[in-house]
């Protein structure tokens, strides 16, 4: 084999690796929420199974029709509905990945307009495990999603 198409070869491999790697995201190992987190969100009214919508990405405001592109790590989403205590403007931080087609993601900690902050147990989409499908176009590193999406409370994440 020549040496510059053996050179070509070895890049191609390289770069079809580095796709299927980041394609492959690892999402957070399966967790219950912690007696205290249940016994918290119970006294502020959340309870597992309640829904509501929130914006995806607090830094990226938009309606219910509008789009963005969002990357797999840390999010903090923005309660657009009340749950329980916690208002509409709630703060929500978790992690955001892929996984075949669908789009996860697992929140823990809540921050109310007021200071105050909270251990919850949220997911994007319905329960279990949750998830929203991603958008034409999106890529493992650039997923395409509403800006307005559904979440769910739950007592662990699957």
């Amino acid at each position: 084999m020549q040496p510059a198409l053996k050179l070509c070869l070895t890049a191609s491999a390289l770069a079809l690796t580095a796709c299927v790697t980041v394609g492959k995201q690892k999402p957070p190992a399966p967790q219950t929420c912690t007696p205290e987190t249940l016994a918290l969100m119970k006294k502020l009214g959340v309870e597992p199974g309640q829904q509501g919508s929130m914006n995806l990405e607090a830094s990226q405001p938009g309606g219910t029709h509008d789009y963005g592109v969002f990357r797999p790590g840390q999010i903090t989403s923005r309660l657009e509905t009340t749950v329980g205590s916690l208002p509409v403007g709630t703060l929500v931080d978790g992690v955001l990945w892929m996984d075949t087609g669908k789009v996860q993601a697992q929140y823990t900690q809540a921050h109310t307009p007021d200071g105050q902050n909270h251990p919850v147990c949220l997911v994007l989409g319905s329960p279990a495990p949750g998830g929203v499908y991603a958008e034409a176009g999106t890529t493992p590193g650039s997923l395409t999603l509403p800006k307005s999406v559904p979440f769910t409370v739950v007592e662990k994440f699957e």
